[in-house]
């Protein structure tokens, strides 16, 4: 067991370390890529960084077939689809005016008593 752990280790370190410079020359603007780069330790820990690479292609993937959907049903619809972030602000309790009120039209008050401090006329 331990002869096996005396070549293992050895060789997992010089094949990860020989992948991830591969990964580095051919694709430099993966993730994993721009973390070797500026943590040279993390080669030690390719696999999961590769992972991690995977999971944000699908990520990448979901959001392109997202926005194919969303503008093939606006063009087949004839309507723009409504974000939910224009209306967010209801679905809080927030009004759109107290929001959009700019800020010396407000009231300052002071923290600590909560008495007023200055009124805008």
């Amino acid at each position: 067991m331990t002869f096996a752990a005396l070549i293992g280790v050895p060789t997992y370190l010089l094949g990860t370390f020989l992948l991830s410079a591969l990964l580095v020359r051919f694709a430099p603007r993966a993730h994993s890529s721009r973390q070797v780069r500026k943590h040279l330790s993390l080669f030690m820990v390719l696999p999961i960084l590769l992972v991690v690479d995977a999971i944000m292609t699908v990520d990448a993937l979901r959001k392109f077939g997202n926005r194919i959907v969303r503008s093939l049903f606006e063009a087949l619809s004839g309507r723009q689809l409504l974000s939910g972030d224009e209306y967010a602000y209801a679905y809080f309790g927030y009004s759109r005016r107290r929001q959009n009120r700019r800020k010396s039209d407000r009231r300052a008050g002071s923290v600590a008593t909560g008495e007023k401090l200055a009124v805008s006329s």
